[in-house]
């Protein structure tokens, strides 16, 4: 079956709900996960007229927001070691989150992706778009989307 799952996560109720299904795939097919993290760039307008944020500033907002995405990917480690399952995490700047759990899945050569996916509909997510739906449509291994 699958032997590399990756687990995207944004520390979401219903990502923390994925990460548990994707645990209990990879026990049960013997598979390893990476689970991931990705950084999104700062606003524009921090660096920009207007509002600017000085050095310090936007150096302070990067770090909590990796603080943030180490607490959130070490959850998803403990989740895989209390299942025996081998894990690796991965946190990484990307442009978007989809570009990101796009190329870690090529990059660590995995060959299933399983994340959650919020369940918008309507304007909410036109206005928002899905991650969900853009890796599906750029993925090149299977995604599993779990609601």
């Amino acid at each position: 079956m699958f032997k590399h799952i990756l687990i995207p996560t944004d520390g979401s109720a219903v990502a923390t709900k994925a990460v548990k299904a994707g645990i209990a795939l990879a026990k049960q097919s013997g598979a390893r996960v990476t689970g991931f993290y990705a950084l999104e760039p700062l606003p524009v307008h921090l660096y920009g007229e207007g509002y600017v944020a000085d050095r310090r500033t936007v150096a302070e907002f990067e770090k909590r927001q990796r603080t943030v995405a180490r607490k959130h990917v070490a959850a998803l480690g403990r989740e895989a070691h209390k299942a025996g399952v081998p894990f690796d995490a991965v946190v990484q700047a990307a442009r978007t989150p989809y570009e990101g759990i796009v190329a870690a899945a090529q990059k660590k050569n995995c060959d299933l992706v399983l994340m959650a996916s919020n369940g918008r509909r309507g304007l909410a997510r036109l206005a928002v778009g899905s991650v969900t739906d853009k890796v599906i449509q750029l993925s090149k291994v299977p995604v599993l989307v779990y609601r």
